[in-house]
C-alpha cells in the first residue's frame, strides 16, 4: 500500500473498523485469502497507521491493539521453523492468551495455509478477551484492588534496544550486527522479547533490518 486515499483512509477510521482494513489491504496487495501472507499484511497494516498518524487522523485503540497482534504472529511466524517438528498435522490455528501471545502453526515448509477468515476469526476473539479483561479490571479498580500490569511501556523497550544495538556496533566496529547477538538466551520468548521491539524500530527508520531467506540470520544495520 504505497498511497491512500485520504477520504477512504478517513471513512474506515471513523467506523473504527480494523477488519475493513485488512479487507483493504487483502483487496489492494492483491493478497491471496485463502493464504494469507502475514508478512506482507503486517507491514502494509503498519504502514496504513503510519500513514494515518502523518494526516493527524486519530487511530481507534482497537486498530492499534490488532497492530501489536499481528507483529507477534509476525515474529511467531519468523520463528515457527525451529519448532517444525514439534507441530502436529493436526493442530488448528489457535490464540492461547493466557500467555499473552499469538500461536499461528502454519503448515508451511510444510505447514497449514491460514485463511483471510480463519486470521479475523482469531483477531475477532483476541479482542473480545481483551475487552473482557478490562471489564474485570474496571470492576476491581471499584471495588479498591490494585492491579500491577507487567506490561511495559513499548516506548521504553524500544529506546532501550536502540541504545543497546549502538552499544554493539561500537564494541564491534562494523556495518552490520546479528540479531542473535541482541538474545542472550536462544528461547522462543527471549527471542520474540528483542524481535518485536526491533519490528518497531526497522518500521521508524531507526535501524535497517535484512534476512536473505526465511529462517536465515537477520541482520542489522544502521540508516
Amino acid at each position: 500500500m504505497v498511497e491512500v486515499e485520504e477520504n477512504l483512509l478517513k471513512m474506515i477510521l471513523e467506523k473504527e473498523s480494523w477488519e475493513e482494513i485488512i479487507y483493504f489491504i487483502v483487496s489492494k496487495e492483491k493478497l491471496d485469502p485463502w493464504n494469507v501472507d502475514l508478512i506482507k499484511l503486517t507491514d502494509s497494516f503498519i504502514r496504513f497507521i503510519k500513514e494515518a498518524k502523518e494526516l493527524d487522523f486519530r487511530i481507534p485503540a482497537k486498530v492499534v491493539f490488532v497492530a501489536t497482534l499481528l507483529l507477534r504472529l509476525k515474529s511467531e511466524y519468523l520463528f515457527e521453523g525451529e519448532k517444525e517438528e514439534e507441530i502436529e498435522k493436526e493442530e488448528i490455528f489457535k490464540v492461547d492468551f493466557e500467555i499473552g501471545k499469538l500461536a499461528l502453526p502454519l503448515k508451511r515448509f510444510p505447514k497449514r495455509q491460514v485463511t483471510l477468515e480463519e486470521l479475523i476469526k482469531a483477531l475477532r476473539k483476541a479482542l473480545e478477551v481483551k475487552e473482557k479483561k478490562e471489564i474485570r479490571r474496571r470492576m476491581y479498580d471499584r471495588r479498591g484492588f490494585e492491579l500491577q500490569f507487567e506490561e511495559e511501556d513499548i516506548s521504553l523497550r524500544l529506546e532501550r534496544l536502540l541504545k543497546e544495538i549502538e552499544e554493539l556496533f561500537k564494541k564491534s566496529n562494523t556495518k552490520k550486527i546479528a540479531f542473535k547477538e541482541l538474545v542472550e538466551e536462544w528461547k522462543r520468548e527471549k527471542i520474540v522479547e528483542k524481535f518485536i521491539p526491533l519490528l518497531h524500530l526497522d518500521q521508524d527508520k531507526k535501524v535497517r533490518t535484512e534476512q536473505k531467506e526465511l529462517f536465515d540470520e537477520i541482520w542489522i544495520s544502521k540508516i
